[in-house]
């Protein structure tokens, strides 16, 4: 019976002491820079006007039209019968030989320098000839003058309605941010869902 008590009371003890040496010891923790990275970033949607043409009649509010030069050889239009967000899209079928023909926005876009920028819209396209149909972001300073620009790979030829993605980093001096979509070759192209967005970091 004694020594079944012994037992019980080191079992305790070393239980104890343990349990002592445990509080001692602090749980693994990140600091504040290995806390900060794991957070994703957040993006941020720029106010573009009219992205998916919803508010369009055929004049395409919140875009302009320009071609290259000479008289008009492209139809612009707001095609009610096919999309991909919404119930319109916009379209664009080359008429007469020309360089390029193209709709754009224009967004202000101050103090974004080397921030992360990303544009996607959705195309799709129709006997495009080689240099196609493509999006770009160019970047102005606050006199317009352009200090660079990014843009997708040109579409070409027939394709069913698919994402296009383009990415780079704002540049210095950035005051004014044009938006453009731009046919540069015979076809028909279409195009919906335009998303421009921002991040702190590259």
């Amino acid at each position: 019976m004694k020594n079944n008590v012994f037992s019980l009371s080191l079992i305790v003890a070393t239980s104890l002491m343990f349990a002592a040496c445990g509080d001692d010891i602090d749980p693994p923790h990140q600091n504040p820079s290995q806390q900060q990275d794991t957070q994703p970033l957040q993006a941020i949607s720029l106010p573009l006007k009219n992205p998916s043409f919803e508010q369009s009649d055929q004049h395409l509010n919140g875009w302009g039209f320009s071609q290259h030069a000479g008289e008009q050889a492209y139809a612009v239009s707001v095609d009610t019968t096919d999309s991909t967000d919404g119930k319109n899209s916009y379209r664009i079928e080359r008429k007469l030989v020309q360089a390029w023909g193209m709709i754009n926005q224009w967004l202000p876009l101050d103090n974004a320098t080397g921030k992360s920028i990303k544009l996607t819209a959705m195309i799709k396209s129709e006997n495009l000839g080689p240099d196609g149909f493509d999006l770009n972001l160019v970047f102005r300073k606050a006199n317009r003058k352009v200090i660079g620009k990014i843009g997708t790979e040109a579409i070409t030829g027939t394709n069913n309605w698919q994402r296009i993605v383009a990415t780079g980093v704002i540049p210095a001096d950035t005051a004014h941010l044009q938006i453009t979509a731009v046919l540069n070759d015979a076809g028909t192209a279409w195009l919906d869902d335009v998303r421009v967005s921002i991040t702190d970091e590259n």
